[in-house]
């Protein structure tokens, strides 16, 4: 819609016009995406169901291989981009117009899927060597390296806290004095409300 309405402008055929081929080409964007999605999705249902839990086991227990991951969904996607196209070209164009649009259907929303596929697959080998170069196997420490554990060493922040004579508050100490702050509050809280009810019954 974005593309078919900057064409009409750079042509200068003037907004209303633009809007209107606007207008058309998000409608029809709309009808072949609704179709696609719809028979795309029809098509994963029939797989799943065709699948019987052996099946399932099977590929479960098998590696997937680069090459499955490139081909994932290619033929639902060629079959559901090729039925879009032959409806929208004959929509367009009648009936002569069907398999041309079946062709470039099938065509280009397989090349996409392949595109999509070659994404993961490029983005799954570069995970897993970030993985492996952020994690090197550690060396296996020799006899004489082995020593005794060092005590853990006092933080920074606590060594300058203990030297300017402050303590510091252990979580269970925080926490009881937050609750002595709450019950001084409710308590004052009590107070004042009584004492507005008491002005207002005056």
């Amino acid at each position: 819609a974005f593309i078919a309405g900057t064409y009409a402008l750079a042509k200068r055929r003037g907004q209303a016009v633009a809007s209107i081929y606007a207008a058309s080409a998000a409608l029809n964007c709309g009808i072949a995406g609704a179709t696609f999605f719809t028979l795309r999705a029809r098509l994963y249902e029939q797989d799943g169901l065709r699948e019987t839990p052996a099946s399932i086991e099977t590929s479960s227990n098998s590696a997937v291989t680069w090459g499955a991951m490139r081909l994932h969904h290619t033929f639902d996607s060629a079959l559901s981009g090729g039925f879009t196209g032959g409806v929208w070209n004959t929509w367009r164009r009648g009936t002569r117009g069907a398999l041309s649009g079946m062709m470039f259907g099938s065509v280009f929303c397989a090349v996409g899927q392949l595109l999509y596929n070659e994404l993961g697959v490029q983005r799954v080998k570069f995970v897993s060597r970030t993985s492996l170069a952020a994690s090197p196997r550690p060396p296996f420490p020799s006899a004489s390296k082995i020593t005794e554990p060092l005590a853990p060493k006092e933080p920074l922040f606590d060594r300058m806290i203990h030297a300017i004579g402050l303590k510091k508050v252990s979580d269970e100490e925080y926490l009881a004095q937050m609750r002595a702050e709450r019950a001084k509050y409710l308590q004052k809280i009590a107070e004042l409300e009584a004492k507005l009810q008491a002005d207002k019954d005056s």
